[in-house]
């Protein structure tokens, strides 16, 4: 005799059951490491140029960012946060690097090409400029571009204060080398 307890008992178990199988699939799929999380800054890059890095993403496309034609200026990249003890909080984070306007270029297109970037360089599959700011060794970065008034600002972070301290002295010497002799 089948009674509402009976009926209950059978949802139940036929959730539980849905709940096990969707258990198993998630299991079998990170397993096969299509949830795994990148270990390192090779595993990184390698996700990086196979998700997002197409043949037609190459380092000409970036030329005059990467030769420093279209760097205007650097300064410090800073996060903030609330502090329990003393309010407010900065912390250096990398370098915010101020470009011209490129014909036909979008932020999120600029983005991506200099994340291809990145990660290529990390790869051995292309080299850094002199004093690239955009890639450090043994680091994958967080490279973020804006639209500013008259061309883009560059983010480019890393996740430790070290690194965030060589990618600010890279993007210093990169500006300062492009900007070439000072005039009398």
């Amino acid at each position: 005799m089948i009674t509402p307890e009976t009926i209950g008992e059978r949802r139940a178990l036929h959730l539980s059951a849905k709940a096990a199988a969707l258990a198993a699939v998630l299991s079998a799929a990170l397993a096969a490491g299509c949830g795994e999380p990148a270990k390192g800054p090779a595993d990184q890059a390698a996700f990086t140029d196979r998700t997002r890095c197409g043949p037609e993403v190459t380092d000409s496309a970036i030329a005059p960012i990467l030769d420093g034609k279209a760097v205007q200026q650097v300064e410090p990249l800073y996060s903030t946060f609330d502090s329990d003890k003393s309010g407010e909080t900065s912390k250096l984070r990398g370098a915010k690097i101020t470009i011209n306007a490129l014909p036909g270029v979008t932020a999120e297109w600029l983005d991506r090409e200099l994340e291809c970037h990145n990660a290529r360089v990390t790869l051995g599959q292309t080299q850094p400029t002199p004093n690239d700011p955009f890639w450090i060794s043994g680091a994958m970065l967080d490279i973020d571009v804006r639209p500013a008034k008259d061309g883009f600002v560059i983010g480019v972070a890393a996740f430790s204060p070290a690194d965030a301290k060589q990618i600010l002295d890279l993007a210093q010497a990169f500006a300062k080398a492009k900007a070439g002799p000072s005039s009398p």
